[in-house]
């Protein structure tokens, strides 16, 4: 569960107990993928709204799948589920249910207005046929679905009252323009065609002026857009280049990534039987190969860990080189190898290993429960516990790029393990 301010007795203003039917348990594998997508995004506001959002897309298909099984639901393809999209905009678009496409809206359950990010409504590549209202009630581990609209509706209502932008890039929308008669949504996701709702059409990008201008700002603008929300750094025209353009929704959350100002551990030096300094400061010990006699411990435990990762079929290149260190927490002590190799050695694209090994040492308190999680700048690529510490070994294997760089946290009952991100800094070898 995610840090929120202290709960208020609101009781007096929820409407909470009318929602009894449209109502859905979330289970516990729902809070923890919501956890997970939060920890990739930058600002500590906007991890809140992002884990928000990510339960109201895991309860609505839960909801769905209750009250409508035979509507086909894909959330693949959300905008929450893109770090570098859900870091500049929190809300959950493009889910699909059948041929509509569906936007997901936390409700205020405290007033009766709702704000929403303006880029969900008024550019093309996120607009949605029907925008729907879910309440979210984190501490009940609940999610109530409250209103709907389309957005003919929307549009229709925008002409009308000629709403303004606010400071954050959201509009404020009264509740009066959903309709809160559930069975009316899913009869028309059953009923209508989505052709009956009038869209405006995505238009291709093309390169321009702006475009090239805002790729030269965000890249001045670099680690500030890690700490300032994108409102305090662009223009609302600025915002909407940025949004409608993939490419430089990925800049921006690399100027923002660690990546451009945290050094990377080379491992391109230990291929060559040297370590560079930042590995020397952090407790890394080099494993010579062949591990000579006087290391005979060393190569005994490794050749147990090289034996155990055999047998679950990971084999490991006899060019691998490598280093580890200890970790050691009240609990106990542990054992982590990092070993790297070449698979392809291709100048134009080489590429490569990095496995990751946890081993609790026998002659210290074992921790009781091992947690490894390995990611690249957008997203978890590995993620697993052991509960059994006296068994197995917790590995992780990935390949990389000659440009992508690799995050590594360990768990060991209480105490996290964060490291530099480990690279194959080609150049800096030479």
């Amino acid at each position: 569960m995610l840090n929120q301010p202290p709960p208020q007795d609101f009781s007096d203003f929820l409407d909470w107990r009318s929602l009894n039917e449209s109502r859905t348990e979330l289970l516990p594998q729902h809070l923890q993928q919501a956890a997970r997508v939060s920890k990739l995004i930058h600002l500590s506001e906007q991890r809140w709204q992002v884990y928000l959002y990510s339960l109201a897309v895991l309860g609505f298909e839960q909801w769905l799948q209750e009250r409508a099984p035979d509507l086909r639901l894909q959330s693949d393809s959300a905008s929450i589920w893109q770090p570098a999209l859900a870091n500049l905009l929190a809300v959950a678009c493009n889910i699909q249910v059948s041929d509509f496409k569906i936007c997901l809206i936390t409700a205020s359950s405290l007033t009766d207005q709702h704000s929403v990010p303006f880029a969900a409504l008024d550019i093309p590549r996120f607009v949605a046929h029907f925008y729907i209202l879910i309440q979210v009630e984190e501490e009940q581990k609940q999610v109530a679905v409250s209103g709907f609209m389309n957005y003919e509706e929307y549009h229709r209502y925008q002409q009308t009252t000629q709403l303004k932008i606010d400071a954050d890039w959201t509009y404020t929308l009264p509740s009066t323009w959903f309709n809160s008669d559930l069975n009316t949504l899913l009869l028309n996701l059953r009923c209508l065609q989505a052709e009956a709702i009038q869209m405006p059409k995505i238009i291709p990008i093309t390169e321009n002026n702006p475009i090239k201008e805002l790729r030269q700002k965000l890249t001045k603008l670099g680690s500030q857009l890690k700490t300032r929300h994108p409102w305090e750094l662009l223009t609302v025209k600025e915002g909407t280049t940025l949004l409608s353009n993939p490419e430089l929704v990925n800049l921006a959350y690399e100027g923002a990534s660690t990546s451009v100002t945290q050094p990377a551990i080379n491992v391109s030096l230990w291929l060559r039987d040297r370590i560079d300094e930042l590995s020397q400061e952090l407790g890394w010990i080099l494993i010579p190969f062949p591990v000579l006699s006087a290391m005979r411990s060393l190569q005994e435990e490794f050749d147990n860990i090289r034996a155990g990762l055999e047998q679950q079929g990971v084999n490991i290149s006899p060019a691998a080189r490598g280093a580890y260190r200890n970790l050691e927490s009240e609990r106990g002590c542990l054992r982590m190898y990092v070993i790297t190799w070449m698979l392809t050695e291709t100048p134009e694209k080489p590429e490569w290993v990095l496995l990751v090994a946890l081993k609790p040492q026998l002659q210290a308190q074992i921790p009781k429960k091992l947690k490894l999680e390995v990611r690249d700048q957008t997203q978890i690529l590995f993620e697993e516990s052991l509960q059994d510490t006296n068994q197995s070994i917790l590995y992780a294997q990935v390949v990389g790029d000659r440009d992508e760089r690799f995050w590594v946290s360990v768990k060991a009952d209480d105490t996290v393990f964060d490291f530099p991100p480990f690279g194959l800094e080609l150049e800096a070898a030479i």
